[in-house]
């Protein structure tokens, strides 16, 4: 771990509640801000502010760790346009993730023995957006992140499986998930703050790399 400060930021808003997030690493403890509810905020400011507040400058940052999607498609490219800037012009460590992963932190704390947890996000069009996870020492993906009509996605859940969605997902698929047997998590206040949680698994990204996934994108149709 970076003995440097480090700054987290999420535009993806996978809970519905913080259209942008930061979260700052200093010293051992996390500070986070994010934009206020209802309200489309900025993310460059509160990063800034943030860091102000703290005594930070961007060229102290050691790591920059980012969720690039699926989630909004204004916040994602916020978000990773300001973290290739901020890449370009100094040596700060990028590590990235999706943002079903970043969802499937909510679950964290329960008992995930033999269980598979499925982070659920609208891809409109009838369509979820999925992926599967288990949980040993750190969330580990078992199915890839897809887009796919929810009879396939009911299909695929299992009656020990723990969905994990936020309240509108629950609300338009709720019901139906849980005849399958499964335990339904309505998830809330998933932030960048959870960026920094130890069991969630990020890998170093290069600017080329950081491509948003965007909810009605190609990239996960199959």
């Amino acid at each position: 771990m970076s003995e440097r400060p480090a700054l987290a930021l999420s535009g993806s808003n996978v809970t519905g509640d913080a259209p942008f997030s930061c979260a700052l690493r200093l010293a051992g403890a996390v500070h986070e801000a994010r934009s206020p509810v209802g309200a489309r905020g900025d993310l460059a400011a509160l990063a800034r502010d943030l860091c102000l507040r703290h005594g930070v400058r961007p060229q102290e940052l050691g790591e920059l760790r980012v969720d690039l999607g699926p989630g909004s498609y204004t916040g994602l490219r916020v978000a990773v346009t300001f973290v290739r800037f901020l890449q370009r012009f100094s040596t700060v460590q990028v590590l990235a993730t999706d943002s079903l992963s970043l969802l499937a932190t909510a679950a964290l704390g329960r008992d995930l023995t033999h269980r598979r947890l499925r982070p659920l996000l609208d891809a409109r069009r009838e369509r979820c957006h999925g992926a599967a996870l288990e949980f040993a020492t750190t969330l580990r993906v078992v199915e890839a992140p897809a887009a796919l009509p929810f009879a396939e996605i009911l299909a695929r859940v299992g009656a020990r499986d723990l969905c994990v969605v936020a309240a509108a997902v629950e609300a338009l698929v709720g019901t139906a998930l849980r005849t399958t047997g499964a335990e339904v998590l309505v998830a809330s206040g998933v932030t960048a703050r959870d960026l920094f949680r130890p069991e969630l698994a990020l890998t170093p990204a290069s600017s080329a790399e950081l491509e948003p996934k965007y909810l009605l994108g190609s990239y996960a149709e199959g």
